[in-house]
């Protein structure tokens, strides 16, 4: 059976979300961690922790995205862009 982008899109759309989500705490976590020079050796160890939290998200979407896209036949970055914008990223002014 042919794979179609409507079979994949949404377990991709789900996978952004999921790095966007991971994103975001990392995010979160920064602004709370404040200055990472003034960091305890715990708060390394939390930012460590939270850094390879969010990587895993972003890595297998990051892999899902050149999977599909060569499935496909599909053109990598156009995949992408179709993915962010169903999930509500606004694209970047100047980008094509």
């Amino acid at each position: 059976m042919e794979t179609e982008l409507s079979d994949v899109l949404d377990e991709l759309i789900e996978m952004q979300e999921a790095t966007d989500e991971a994103q975001a705490d990392l995010a979160r976590l920064q602004e709370e961690l404040g200055d990472s020079a003034r960091w305890t050796d715990e708060q390394h160890v939390i930012w460590r922790d939270a850094w390879e939290d969010a990587r895993e998200p972003w890595w297998l979407l990051d892999t899902a995205l050149d999977h599909f896209a060569e499935t496909l036949g599909m053109d990598r970055d156009e995949l992408e862009a179709t993915v962010r914008t169903a999930a509500g990223h606004v694209p970047a002014a100047g980008r094509d």
